[in-house]
């Protein structure tokens, strides 16, 4: 195990960049599906950011880009299935129970601390055109935030061919992504947000709660994306490896016994 490892550290440096592109462009066997996903997938939390600063509404959002593209999809999905399908759904699956064990931290500081504020109840009043809604609040940051962003995370790792990756990097990337750009777009969005604009004031207690969240959500996303993707566990690939995508990005077969 010790050796596979070095063997894999030595590889990740020495694949020059352009090879490493080429096997990522290789690796993607839908480049205009592939995009759509990361459209659809990335939009619920950056238009949240878009509503703070009054760029875009939810409502307009939910309206003209969501349901579209979703509908779109589905279609696809259904007449055209594809391998990437089933890693987005993959991906949305893991998203939700990295989600749900974000809120079994998060709920308590919020109901029976009383530590800071629950705001999806603003966020659902936006995506529904009223004052305050939870259930459109909740279905946002489940379906829409914490599902989209395990879209993006394990279509990105298919494309790049994580597979081999040790588990503690796979898991390392996936808390990486929750923290930046994640969690510092939020700061950052509250931090410039517009008066009576922000999600919830930014102190030390704020800071530090939001921080551990996503990385609890980091984390459990990023056991999902090791325990479906490593070839150790047994389980089929997100998507089928081109040999040239397969040649730049695994480390020799002489290493890997």
């Amino acid at each position: 195990m010790g050796v596979t490892v070095d063997t894999e550290r030595q590889t990740l440096r020495s694949v020059p960049a352009g090879r490493l592109l080429g096997a990522v462009r290789s690796g993607i066997p839908s480049p205009g599906r592939f995009c759509v996903y990361l459209i659809l997938a990335s939009t619920p939390l950056l238009a949240v950011s878009g509503e703070v600063f009054g760029v875009v509404s939810l409502h307009a959002v939910s309206a003209l880009v969501l349901f579209p593209l979703l509908g779109a999809l589905a279609v696809l999905a259904v007449c055209k299935p594809q391998d990437i399908d089933r890693t987005a759904l993959t991906g949305f699956t893991w998203g939700l129970v990295a989600c749900a064990g974000y809120d079994c931290f998060r709920l308590p500081t919020v109901y029976v601390f009383h530590l800071w504020g629950d705001f999806f109840g603003k966020i659902g009043g936006w995506a529904t055109d009223t004052n305050s809604n939870y259930l459109a609040g909740y279905l946002w940051r489940y379906l829409g935030d914490g599902a989209g962003i395990g879209v993006v995370v394990f279509l990105q790792a298919a494309a790049l061919g994580v597979s081999w990756w040790p588990r503690r990097y796979i898991i390392a990337s996936a808390i990486a992504f929750a923290v930046l750009p994640v969690w510092t777009g939020l700061v950052l969005t509250d931090a410039l947000a517009p008066a009576r604009r922000a999600l919830f004031p930014l102190n030390p207690a704020t800071l530090t709660l939001s921080l551990a969240g996503h990385l609890i959500y980091g984390a459990i996303l990023g056991y999902g994306l090791w325990a479906t993707q490593h070839p150790q566990r047994g389980l089929p690939r997100p998507w089928p490896r081109s040999g040239r995508a397969l040649a730049a990005s695994r480390p020799p077969a002489s290493h890997r016994m």
